[in-house]
């Protein structure tokens, strides 16, 4: 769960010239692979960030923490929900799109969390994942400071996450959004970008 202490960094990264320009380039890929879809969830949806820059799109975000939501809420009037990855209060079918930035990794149970995200989508549903990528320099580079949220991390496979994935939807990864030092740059390259996405349609 995000502290408050995490919250204040992350309202500080994306308010950083450097945290902007990824935010752009995240959800830039988000609308392409999403546009179209009239109800989309984001699990783990944190400040709000997305919801406010996608304003166009109809997204409901659920966060675990209260204090997430809080700042969520003074960025955008989308609906925000409290609510746990792994148990999603929602009925079958729900939506028609989801996705995840950075978060399923971090989970106790991703594959729950997975199981749930399928449940509530329609069958044809779109499922777009981006999980951090340990084996680029951006993620090495953060994982060795004592206080980087990276640490939290739960599992470094995003291959054996894509893998849970594919059980339920038909899916396809790619890596994604090059970063070095302040620089952000296209690359498929796995040593250089800090993404691992995967993309799926419930079957």
């Amino acid at each position: 769960m995000m502290t408050a202490g995490d919250v204040e960094k992350f309202v500080r990264f994306y308010s950083s010239d450097f945290g902007k320009k990824i935010l752009a380039k995240e959800a830039e890929y988000l609308k392409g692979e999403l546009k179209g879809r009239k109800k989309i969830l984001d699990i783990g949806c944190g400040i709000g960030c997305f919801e406010e820059i996608l304003s166009e799109l109809n997204i409901v975000g659920l966060d675990n923490s209260k204090e997430a939501l809080e700042e969520a809420r003074r960025k955008s009037d989308k609906r925000f929900v409290l609510g746990n990855a792994e148990h999603l209060n929602f009925l079958n079918g729900t939506f028609d799109g989801a996705f995840t930035v950075t978060t399923l990794e971090f989970l106790d149970n991703y594959k729950k969390a997975v199981d749930e995200v399928a449940r509530v989508l329609e069958p044809g549903g779109k499922f777009v994942a981006m999980m951090l990528n340990p084996e680029s320099e951006y993620f090495k580079s953060h994982i060795g400071k004592p206080d980087s949220y990276f640490r939290k991390i739960k599992c470094t496979n995003p291959k054996e996450i894509e893998q849970h994935i594919s059980r339920s939807f038909t899916a396809a990864g790619e890596y994604f959004l090059g970063i070095r030092g302040q620089e952000i740059f296209d690359t498929r390259d796995k040593h250089l970008a800090a993404l691992y996405v995967v993309k799926g349609t419930r079957a």
